[in-house]
């Protein structure tokens, strides 16, 4: 529960402050920062694809435990279009912004249950009120107690590994969601009418032609389930355990193996320090971003982490150690501050 303090914060709510980097690193940034028409056809194309053979081979190889993988695998797929999603919202799936948005709406926020009004709306105050009262992902990290991670080992383990398995936060988020989408205030009538015609559509077909069953086992089941738990873990490694007042030191990159990057930060999801700093950097650049503002040394001592579980890079953590305090960064106590 929010008390008067908390309260007060959420109605003003303060910036981070912002490091100031050098004009040569900023002008190399902003060449990176232009957008194309063509690139987020192929990565949006991509996800569907996936998404496709893993519903196929179903049908080829029957079996209880091809279905498993199946969901998986769709479930990490949901996660890239959940990542297309947040690149329209920053404008940066098209050039064209009734393409951004409709393309967006139609092959990635609707089909996971996005409200794109609300999305965009909540994710805007996310940036400009990071770790603030206002920021509903700090909202979202108390509720299952991640604004203040336990330091023990074990409890962390059954807390955020173990429990989310048995999908006892997603009653909560499903909640929360019908809250944002069926209720938003903000989005516009003829965007509720068409989202309601997608679906209405989408659940009529599959009872007129005998899908529905295909509709349950290879969309609704990995959305409720390999999806919502992917989304805890991946959204858990962005920004957990580090709330502070300093931009450069409030979010993580997290460089897993490629299994780890595929299953939970699709479209290189894992620079998420990177898009933080500089959110106008499209998906497909932002590696070469990062490469650019480690010539900064302030930024060389930000949050940088190899691997969810464990680091097997010397001097850097993983994302479960650096989330719970045990950082062999070089400024550990400036990061903490």
């Amino acid at each position: 529960m929010i008390n008067k303090a908390d309260e007060l914060k959420q109605n003003h709510p303060q910036e981070l402050e912002k490091h100031r980097f050098s004009r040569e690193i900023v002008l190399k940034i902003r060449e990176l920062q232009q957008r194309n028409n063509w690139y987020n056809f192929f990565a949006i194309g991509l996800d569907w694809l996936i998404i496709s053979v893993a519903i196929g081979i179903n049908f080829f190889i029957p079996s209880i435990w091809i279905y498993l993988i199946s969901i998986v695998i769709i479930g990490s797929r949901m996660r890239g279009l959940d990542i297309m999603m947040h690149e329209s919202s920053h404008r940066m799936l098209f050039k064209n912004r009734k393409l951004n948005k409709w393309i967006a709406c139609f092959f990635a926020a609707y089909p996971i249950m996005i409200s794109y009004k609300a999305y965009c709306k909540g994710h805007m105050t996310h940036h400009k009120y990071l770790w603030s009262e206002a920021d509903p992902d700090k909202q979202r990290y108390r509720i299952v107690g991640l604004d203040n991670p336990t330091k023990s080992r074990v409890q962390f383990f059954l807390l955020h590994f173990l429990k989310p398995l048995f999908l006892v936060h997603v009653p909560n988020y499903l909640v929360g969601m019908i809250k944002v989408t069926a209720y938003a205030k903000d989005e516009p009538r003829f965007d509720q009418i068409i989202r309601t015609l997608y679906w209405g559509a989408i659940i009529i077909s599959s009872i007129i032609f005998g899908f529905w069953q295909e509709l349950l086992l290879f969309w609704v089941v990995p959305f409720l389930t390999t999806f919502q738990v992917l989304k805890y873990w991946a959204e858990m490694a962005e920004h957990a355990g580090l709330e502070t007042d300093q931009e450069i030191f409030a979010s993580r990159n997290s460089f897993g193996n490629w299994f780890e990057r595929t299953l939970l930060h699709p479209h290189r999801n894992s620079y998420h320090l990177v898009h933080h700093l500089f959110p106008a950097v499209p998906h497909y650049n932002i590696k070469k971003a990062h490469l650019i503002l480690m010539e900064d040394s302030e930024y060389q001592k930000a949050h940088h982490c190899t691997g969810f579980f464990k680091s097997f890079a010397p001097g850097f953590s993983s994302v479960v150690d650096d989330i719970q305090g045990r950082i062999p960064f070089w400024n550990k106590q400036k990061s903490r501050s």
